[in-house]
């Protein structure tokens, strides 16, 4: 049970009281007493456990829906979020994403082909003296639901020869074969919407909004070292960025 005071002070400052509350429940969340998808106690319940009012349950609730860690279901309840949520602070890849929320990543309709280099491409990938790149779509999947579709272009050389090759990540393929590390990425943010070809395979509508992601990915030496255009959905995936004043 939490204190009744509206607030109490840690170090010197006052901290309200539905902040506490949130702690709290994160805290069961991160202990897996509340798992993934799983529902959660009702206002009454919780209002009793935690000897606080409704009032202020709502707003610690409120919050955690905001940020998507809950999800309210109407005529249902409250349910720990299944919505997999990524910090776009840090680099890592999508099938570590996956796996942080407790879900299997898996992939599905890959096609690899080659091309000819566009001109914006040189631009980017302009460490490379090449004429043809090597294109991988995919659709990304967590417990065989489409979360995303991939589009990663890269030189030649580095192309997989098939998708037991590649494996599920496209960054750890990188680093065991090639030795060749992704650690940064120049990223631009936009909306769009999908084909009826995409949208078929990730289930949608071609209507659906879609968050898309341009970037070009630089390995440890900092030279371009692929281009990945990756269209999220937003019900199913949630994309963070962490913002400092300076």
């Amino acid at each position: 049970m939490l204190r009744n005071e509206a607030v109490y002070s840690v170090l010197g400052h006052r901290e309200p009281l539905y902040l506490q509350v949130i702690e709290e429940i994160q805290q069961k969340l991160s202990t897996k007493e509340w798992d993934i998808g799983e529902k959660i106690p009702s206002e009454d319940e919780l209002s009793e456990m935690f000897g606080i009012s409704r009032a202020t349950l709502r707003e610690a609730v409120s919050y955690l829906i905001q940020r998507g860690v809950l999800e309210r279901r109407r005529g249902v309840g409250t349910f720990v979020s299944t919505r997999i949520q990524g910090g776009l602070e840090s680099l890592v890849s999508v099938t570590q994403w996956i796996e942080k929320h407790g879900y299997k990543p898996g992939t599905k309709n890959v096609e690899f082909s080659t091309r000819a280099i566009t001109r914006k491409e040189k631009e980017l990938l302009k460490n490379w003296d090449m004429e043809e790149v090597g294109v991988i779509r995919r659709i990304r999947t967590a417990d065989d639901v489409p979360v995303m579709h991939c589009v990663d272009i890269l030189p030649l050389q580095y192309m997989p020869a098939n998708e037991a090759d590649m494996g599920e990540s496209l960054f750890v393929y990188l680093e065991t074969k090639f030795r060749e590390i992704v650690t940064t990425a120049d990223t631009s943010i936009d909306v769009g919407h999908p084909s009826q070809g995409i949208a078929e395979k990730l289930e949608v509508l071609p209507e659906t909004a879609l968050l898309h992601l341009h970037q070009v990915h630089l390995n440890q030496k900092g030279f371009p070292l692929l281009i990945s255009e990756d269209y999220f959905l937003p019900s199913r995936f949630r994309l963070e960025i962490f913002r400092r004043r300076w």
